[in-house]
Formats: C-alpha cells, sequence, structure tokens
C-alpha cells in the first residue's frame, strides 16, 4: 500500500484504480463484520453473568482492585476463546507457555474481547442497540491489539486508550 502512495501522481487512474479496488474489497467485508459483532454483543451478558458474581461487577465498576480469583476468571475466559480460535483457524495451541501464548494474536484479541467486557460492565452494562458502533470497537480493538506489540496506542477514543492501556497491563503481568 505504502508503493502505491509513493507512486502515485495527481489523477493518476491506476493508482485510483487500485485504490477502489482496495476499498471496494474492505467495504465488501462489512456485512461479515457486522454478523462478527452481533454474535459478540449476544455474547456479552452471558459471558458476564457466568464470570462474575454481583459482588465482583460492583469491583469492576467501582474500579477496585481486582481480587486473585477475578484475575484468574479473566485469564481462564481469554484462554477459553483463545483455544476456541486457535483451533477453528487450525493452529496449534496446546503445550504453549504462556510467554509464548501471550506472543499471539489471538491470545491478544481473546484477551482484549474480555476487556472489552469489562469496559462495558464499567460503564453500566448497557444492552448493544447499534451495531455499527459494536463492528467499530472491534475494529478498535483490533488496532488495540496490533499497538499492544508496540510501545504505546495514539487515538482520541477513550474506550480504545482504556482497552489498550489494560490490555498491556495485563499481558505485563502474564509475561512475568
Amino acid at each position: 500500500m505504502a508503493a502505491i502512495f509513493r507512486s502515485a501522481t495527481v489523477d493518476d487512474a491506476v493508482i485510483l484504480r487500485q485504490l477502489h479496488g482496495h476499498w471496494n474489497f474492505a467495504n465488501s467485508l462489512l456485512p461479515v463484520l457486522i454478523e462478527g459483532a452481533v454474535e459478540i454483543a449476544a455474547s456479552l451478558p452471558e459471558m458476564e453473568e457466568q464470570m462474575f458474581t454481583k459482588a465482583e461487577v460492583r469491583i469492576i465498576r467501582t474500579s477496585s482492585r481486582y481480587s486473585a480469583a477475578m484475575m484468574e476468571t479473566i485469564y481462564g475466559a481469554a484462554v477459553q476463546i483463545w483455544e476456541t480460535l486457535a483451533q477453528a483457524y487450525r493452529l496449534p495451541w496446546q503445550n504453549l507457555g504462556d510467554g509464548r501464548v501471550a506472543q499471539t494474536y489471538l491470545f491478544r484479541y481473546a484477551l482484549g474481547l474480555v476487556i472489552h467486557l469489562l469496559f462495558r460492565i464499567r460503564s453500566g452494562s448497557q444492552p448493544v442497540k447499534r451495531m455499527d458502533r459494536m463492528s467499530n470497537d472491534m475494529i478498535d480493538l483490533s488496532f488495540c491489539v496490533y499497538a499492544s506489540y508496540f510501545d504505546g496506542f495514539m487515538t482520541a477514543d477513550e474506550k480504545a486508550r482504556w482497552i489498550h492501556a489494560n490490555l498491556v497491563a495485563a499481558l505485563e503481568a502474564v509475561s512475568r
């Protein structure tokens, strides 16, 4: 993509066709992205109910320190999601050490999903009403995961900043 922009000149028809082609391809993925967001949105209330007690939800909402049991629940859920994703993509997932697992994109994405759930709980557990916003959250989550491999994340989006900061802190805790 960078090569396309470097070689572009004003009104270059070849470049414009390439950019339109990339845009059309990205646009064709939107229905799949929204479908995935619908599935994730539908699972959030169930995940919250299964993972946390009312007292733990109160701790999350008041930004209090999480107990060791809550941390185990968070990491356990992330590992379970990661294993499911790894199997779906036919990737090796068994017998990997914690440090190696923490370096995989799918584990970081799974942990990011759980952290997204924590943000949702922290914000009052409101039902998702607009799937376009949920799909945008999943796109932002992908950027948070990519940025977790680097030294920072520049965004004006408060939710994305919070998810990224907590994802990085959680990954650092796993790596110790």
